[in-house]
């Protein structure tokens, strides 16, 4: 049975605040869950969408283990189709109850993003599709704190006007939030 989304954040929460405290990860990543996973699935109790940043890596920050959260990873946390595609399958098809997008301070995209801004730029090349993301994402907002929280509230926002996803939130209980990560001291600001 999935975790309700209250009872999913609370989790995290929990997560959160041993792993601030700790010197090793205490996920369950025995070779038995490992077994257990492979003949039963998967029944994750939270969805994450986070940047790719080597940093912020949601089975640590959060304290899970293997079959846990169900991770989404692309620089700048920029929800595209296909992001949205595997939030859609963790709601619908893995039952999860919360969605959480994760953004993190010192974002390497959104610094790019607010230069791409400052020098009235035009995004090129391999990474335009993210930096157009998240200088739509920023708006304009400048400081870099304050543009990485913009960037995230987009994302939960466009994660919400999907119509599959509005359905869930209406009748299923799915809760779709936003979360901020301190690289410097290892918090979550829900």
């Amino acid at each position: 049975m999935a975790l309700s989304a209250t009872e999913a954040l609370e989790r995290l929460k929990a997560g959160n605040a041993a792993y601030v405290e700790a010197q090793a990860n205490t996920g369950d990543i025995s070779q038995e869950r490992v077994k257990e996973l492979s003949e039963n699935g998967q029944a994750p109790y939270a969805c994450i969408v986070s940047c790719a940043d080597s940093r912020v890596v949601p089975e640590h920050i959060f304290m899970a283990g293997l079959g846990e959260l169900f991770c989404i990873r692309v620089a700048g946390n920029v929800i595209g189709d296909m992001e949205l595609a595997s939030c859609v399958y963790a709601a619908e098809h893995l039952g999860v109850k919360l969605i959480v997008v994760l953004g993190h301070t010192q974002c390497g995209a959104v610094a790019s993003a607010l230069e791409v801004l400052a020098a009235g730029d035009t995004p090129e090349g391999a990474m335009a599709p993210v930096l157009a993301g998240v200088c739509a994402g920023v708006g304009e907002e400048r400081e870099p704190v304050a543009a990485s929280q913009a960037n995230m509230r987009t994302a939960v926002d466009t994660v919400l006007a999907d119509p599959e996803i509005a359905h869930l939130v209406a009748g299923e209980g799915l809760v779709v939030s936003g979360a901020l990560y301190r690289t410097e001291t290892g918090a979550v600001d829900f």
